[in-house]
């Protein structure tokens, strides 16, 4: 009895080191792409190159960790990733970095394919006539500013010729 107690007492501290390591990434990601101020309370201009990295680095650790956490630390780490990559790809279209925006937006949506795939009973996608303000019902780790998400349509240009 005592070694199971033990076994769900290092279980419970392995996951919130685990949590706090997600944190910790994620803050300095936010921070890097100016959404929250440096420890001197200064806002800093966005830098996506520092922003993507951390980024990349929860990626790593998402890919290295997989089948070994819990169902609620996989979402966590997903989750986020899928916030942060969302984010980023809004702050580089806004500073025009629009190669960059992209790789992001298509990052999140492959995350997003394969949370959707991981669940037992998908939620269907938002309606494009949804309310402005409403978005998708997923946790969101703490530390993390709501990104306001923007659907970008598609614009089909043609040219006709008389």
């Amino acid at each position: 009895m005592q070694d199971r107690t033990k076994q769900n007492d290092e279980g419970r501290k392995q996951t919130a080191l685990f949590a706090q390591l997600v944190e910790i990434l994620t803050q300095n990601a936010v921070m890097l792409l100016g959404a929250m101020p440096d420890r001197q309370g200064r806002q800093r201009p966005p830098d996506l190159n520092g922003a993507e990295m951390f980024i990349e680095m929860l990626n790593v650790l998402q890919k290295k960790t997989k089948g070994n956490l819990s169902r609620e630390e996989d979402k966590m780490i997903s989750s986020t990733l899928y916030q942060l990559q969302t984010a980023f790809a809004e702050v580089a279209s806004k500073t025009g970095e629009f190669g960059k925006a992209r790789k992001a937006t298509e990052a999140a949506e492959t995350s997003e394919e394969d949370d959707l795939a991981d669940e037992p009973a998908p939620a269907p996608p938002p309606s494009r006539h949804s309310p402005a303000g409403s978005q998708p019902q997923s946790p969101k780790p703490q530390g993390i500013q709501a990104a306001t998400t923007t659907t970008e349509s598609k614009v089909k240009f043609t040219k006709k010729y008389d």
